[in-house]
């Protein structure tokens, strides 16, 4: 919440928290289609179970790696992971993804990849977005859950597919309702301004429920309180 560097101790790396103003540097197009490849869950590609206990996110992130048809996706990547890792070089091997610094090299590979993935779910508020917010109860539930899983493939795909700039709606919203300038505004992380977005509109829900209440209003339901734990 506070935009500070986050240390990755099993990693033995510190993850930079990049502004919309640096994500810019490298455009939000890019920057969200590094973030998916990085954050690559196996459930949302392999169907088979027997498989699915075989294969690690880890193996299918360096297949799209090193997919002579995905080299915009590996490109992206790398730009991402200079954002999030400005101090050091990255550099792909057939098997691993290391980080050196001054001489030291740091190694991700099947054993600490998913640890870096968790840091960024909850850094880039992508935990809600992949496989862990369905817990299937029984074969038919899990069902439903690819089904559902699938769609927001599709969804994805077609939000990409477009010219709209999330961010630049975002940083215009929290502008105009919080009255600060855009330029102050674009010194948040993508943490920062999810998060106010989604307190504002609570804010603003709550206010509106507050004022028609006054004028003698009975609205059928009651909003969330806007002081309420969104963590």
């Amino acid at each position: 919440m506070t935009g500070i560097d986050i240390p990755i101790p099993e990693c033995q790396l510190t993850l930079h928290q990049p502004s919309a103003k640096e994500i810019s540097m490298i455009g939000e197009q890019s920057f969200f289609t590094g973030l998916q490849c990085l954050t690559i869950n196996k459930h949302m590609y392999i169907q088979d179970e027997s498989l699915l206990e075989r294969t690690s996110n880890f193996e299918i992130f360096m297949k799209v790696m090193t997919d002579k048809e995905a080299k915009d996706k590996k490109k992206d990547t790398v730009s991402t992971l200079k954002l999030l890792f400005p101090s050091y070089k990255v550099i792909f091997t057939p098997r691993s993804l290391s980080f050196n610094l001054d001489g030291e090299t740091i190694i991700i590979d099947e054993d600490n990849f998913e640890i870096l993935q968790q840091v960024c779910s909850e850094a880039f508020c992508l935990k809600s977005a992949g496989k862990e917010s369905f817990n299937p109860g029984n074969a038919e539930a899990k069902k439903i859950a690819d089904k559902l899983m699938r769609a927001r493939q599709r969804v994805a795909a077609q939000k990409n597919e477009s010219n709209a700039s999330i961010f630049s709606q975002y940083l215009s919203i929290i502008s105009v309702g919080l009255k600060l300038s855009v330029r102050e505004v674009a010194e948040y992380t993508m943490y920062q301004i999810y998060d106010t977005i989604e307190r504002y509109e609570l804010y603003i829900n709550y206010d509106l429920d507050i004022k028609s209440r006054l004028a003698g209003g009975k609205p059928d339901s009651k909003p969330d309180h806007w002081m309420k734990i969104i963590h």
